[in-house]
């Protein structure tokens, strides 16, 4: 990997912590039908394409009715909708990672539009949540700062892994797909990232597992947020380019 143009992260399981909020607001939803709550272990696998896919994944084989997933995913927008940064923060190491990259860069890269000069990268966020509430995620804790673009899922584009959101992002950084360093937790990221054609860097810290992220093609498998700052640091250096700090 040649020093990136342009970075897109994943949301949960990789900049914030959300298991505990969407497992309970889930459990809620399960207990008002006489349904067996699910364990957080389980909820590490359940998470990462959408409510809706949540809610299939989490009823009884023998509850699989339409009526009965289409009233419990509207339930679940509702309950996660109201208690969506209880217990939800940011990973450690997360936003100290953000401000040394919202760092005004040293030298010219011509390639970077002039209004994104005050970044070291011009970054966006792509989620498989709903695009409204990842909005609001993002102001609560503090993030619109660090990023360009944010986005949640919308009728326009399909969720992730289908690589169309990624692609648009790509092209409103002003950046190739070969330019961009996608950072995720799950299988999902790393699919999307490599169908996309670009490197998949993928985090321990989330919700997957480091196999997981193997097999499903990650180019990079880093334990902390450290460790991004200094790959990314190591190859800005290798292309002339450095750091503030």
């Amino acid at each position: 990997m040649t020093a990136p143009k342009a970075l897109i992260f994943d949301l949960d399981g990789t900049l914030i912590d959300s298991l505990q909020d969407i497992a309970d607001a889930m459990n809620r939803v399960l207990t008002a039908q006489n349904l067996a709550s699910r364990s957080y272990a389980e909820y590490k696998e359940f998470i990462g394409r959408g409510l809706k896919n949540l809610v299939e994944r989490c009823l009884p084989e023998d509850q699989q009715n339409e009526e009965l997933k289409a009233s419990c995913h509207e339930a679940l927008i509702w309950e996660y909708s109201a208690h969506f940064v209880v217990k939800t923060d940011l990973y450690p190491g997360i936003r100290e990672l953000l401000e040394q990259l919202s760092l005004k860069y040293a030298g010219q890269r011509q390639s970077f539009r002039a209004a994104r000069d005050s970044r070291l990268f011009p970054m966006a966020i792509l989620s498989n949540k709903a695009d409204e509430i990842t909005q609001l995620i993002a102001q609560q804790l503090g993030l619109t700062a660090y990023f360009d673009l944010i986005m949640g899922a919308t009728p326009r584009f399909p969720r992730k892994p289908d690589i169309q959101s990624s692609l648009y992002l790509a092209e409103q950084l002003g950046c190739t797909p070969a330019e961009v360093l996608y950072i995720g937790d799950s299988g999902v990221d790393m699919q999307t990232a490599k169908n996309a054609g670009m490197t998949a860097l993928g985090v321990s810290w989330g919700f997957r597992s480091r196999q997981e992220l193997l097999d499903n093609g990650a180019d990079y498998v880093l334990d902390t947020p450290a460790e991004i700052l200094d790959l990314l640091k190591n190859k800005l250096i290798q292309n002339h380019f450095f750091l503030l700090k």
